[in-house]
């Protein structure tokens, strides 16, 4: 009975990843708001749920904590990123973070602050490599630390425009954008990512698999700091545009 459950939980893990992997994109090349980006993200999403809830069911078979932190992060991305849709609005009734946002980032902020305990430990040589996650490469403990206190830093943002949402509204009223893009993007590095380590990095020589774990999020974050920085151009011309209008309207 129980190898029939492992069994039901990889095989459902890898087609909810596949599926994720495939759909992540098309909701990206298609019209933003449109039916069919609506149709691929909400896919994408009920995919991320399925690989959380399937990961979890895993650890009992085979725990890997470094994969359990990255799939903890990329759901968590793609929950801020849909639940950002309801909460478009600050000051607006309903539109105000609910049980679920402030929940999810403080697992987030719980799962930050372990990761950094167990990569400083390492660092330190108090924990034991196997104590947790029995690799001995020392890289390993380097990103533990810094993952942790990005994972970290994100929560505790997270959890702060949560509180000042509540009754400060955006300057920026189309700031959700960003966040939903942004959100989506970044859980689907960490999911490529997932992959990645799963398919390739088990190939290379040990002293090496580190980079595997680095690169989808390096290049990923440069990628999507370019889109932010040329969104945030495109809305400021706009706005300037709108000024100069305005202006010789007025005139």
């Amino acid at each position: 009975m129980l190898h029939l459950i492992d069994r039901f939980f990889v095989l459902s893990h890898v087609i909810a990843g596949m599926l994720a992997l495939v759909v992540a994109p098309l909701a990206m090349a298609t019209i933003k708001g449109g039916l069919w980006h609506r149709r691929w993200g909400k896919l994408y999403f009920y995919g991320m749920a399925w690989i959380f809830v399937s990961t979890i069911g895993l650890a009992f078979f085979r725990f890997n904590a470094f994969l359990f932190i990255v799939n903890i992060l990329s759901f968590y991305g793609a929950v801020v990123g849909y639940r950002v849709l309801y909460r478009k609005r600050p000051g607006q009734p309903g539109q105000a973070p609910k049980a679920i946002d402030w929940f999810a980032a403080s697992v987030m902020l719980i799962a930050g602050l372990s990761f950094s305990a167990w990569g400083v430990a390492g660092l330190a040589g108090v924990a034991a490599p196997a104590l947790l996650l029995g690799l001995g490469i020392t890289p390993f403990y380097v990103i533990g630390a810094i993952a942790g206190v990005l994972i970290t830093r994100t929560a505790v943002v997270d959890l702060h425009a949560f509180r000042i949402y509540a009754v400060q509204i955006p300057s920026d009223r189309d700031w959700w954008q960003i966040e939903h893009a942004t959100r989506f993007m970044n859980a689907y590095i960490a999911t490529v990512t997932a992959f990645l380590v799963q398919n390739v990095a088990r190939h290379m020589p040990g002293e090496l698999q580190w980079i595997i774990w680095v690169l989808p999020g390096i290049v990923g974050g440069m990628l999507i700091a370019r889109w932010v920085r040329g969104r945030k151009s495109k809305a400021a011309l706009q706005a300037a545009r709108a000024q100069v209008l305005l202006g010789a309207d007025l005139v």
